[in-house]
């Protein structure tokens, strides 16, 4: 039997996996907001440097999980829809509709997100469902709805259970998905401890996306801008290494910051700066996620006595401009 797989907010990362988990035999219900209308009378088109040029639809599509028929049940529940802590209602809140049939109690929730520190409200209210985090690598861009650009064929989702303590059934869980996404065309591994590769993306992901949405450059395009683009991004990454350190976080150290920082830098080197998320957002003029990513880090640095003066400086800015465009959509 098919799995039944839930994707929660079907943006250019939902769309790609909506494609990639239907190559692999899943039967796939898509939950898409703002590109609803579109999704549902045209599908999507994607142009990918890994899957080519195809139009697909999910199975089913739906505005809201509220919309969502009441005796259908789930294997897993994957969340692409971005990160907002504070969000009202909340995730588990948003999710719960979709979590009452009682004839699947074990459904899988998968946090496909950024950030750190950003499982635990879903672990509260869902305790006996497995969760699992990802860490997703995933250069895309939905350019209008429904139309999906993948200039690249990196697609890499790392996986594991939270807390990577959790009964052997869910570390199954995330076995079963990561073969899943490797039978639709993707990378997939698990982690015993997921953290490890979570931080790991936050070493890219708090130097670079908001310094994007700040400056309007591409990842790449920041770089060359002037010598002290490439000190601040290295900055914030050892800060997050210094932080990383203080709470017993392994792996992250300058080793793995450079290994990273790579990407950024070939990128300048060859003119071929992506557009993160961040900055997609703030073109788009769509909230973005800057407390799951940088306010997250900022605020346990504080708790933990690390100093991180660049990062907290990006993340008051950041914050500003966040709240302005929430106020004057601009």
């Amino acid at each position: 039997m098919p799995l039944s797989i839930l994707l929660y907010g079907v943006g250019s990362v939902g769309a790609i996996y909506l494609h990639q988990l239907q190559r692999a035999g899943c039967t796939v219900t898509a939950i898409c907001r703002s590109n609803h209308d579109a999704v549902r009378t045209s599908g999507f088109t994607m142009t990918s440097a890994l899957f080519g040029t195809v139009t697909y639809r999910p199975d089913h599509v739906y505005r809201s999980v509220y919309d969502l028929p009441r005796d259908q049940a789930y294997d897993y529940i994957i969340v692409t829809a971005k990160c907002f802590p504070d969000s009202t209602p909340s995730l588990a809140e948003q999710l719960r509709p979709a979590l009452t049939n009682p004839s699947r109690p074990t459904t899988a929730i998968v946090l496909a997100q950024n950030g750190i520190d950003i499982e635990t409200p879903i672990a509260a209210a869902y305790p006996d469902n497995p969760l699992i985090s990802a860490v997703i690598y995933l250069p895309a861009t939905q350019t209008e709805p429904g139309i999906i650009q993948h200039p690249e064929s990196l697609n890499k989702i790392e996986l594991g259970t939270y807390p990577a303590t959790a009964p052997q059934e869910h570390m199954d869980a995330a076995t079963k998905l990561a073969e899943t996404m490797r039978s639709g065309g993707g990378e997939a591994s698990v982690f015993e401890d997921i953290q490890e590769a979570r931080w790991k993306k936050l070493l890219l992901n708090a130097a670079c996306n908001p310094t994007g949405a700040l400056s309007m450059c591409t990842d790449g395009g920041f770089l060359v801008t002037s010598p002290f683009a490439k000190d601040l991004v290295w900055g914030v990454m050892m800060e997050v290494v210094a932080l990383a350190r203080k709470v017993g976080v392994a792996g992250v150290d300058e080793e793995a910051a450079e290994k990273l920082f790579a990407i950024s830098k070939r990128r300048a080197e060859q003119g071929t700066g992506r557009a993160l998320s961040m900055l997609q957002d703030v073109r788009m003029g769509r909230p973005f996620e800057v407390e799951a990513i940088v306010g997250n880090a900022v605020r346990l640095g504080r708790r933990m006595g690390v100093d991180m003066p660049r990062l907290e400086t990006v993340y008051a800015l950041a914050k500003g401009r966040y709240d302005v465009m929430v106020e004057t959509g601009k």
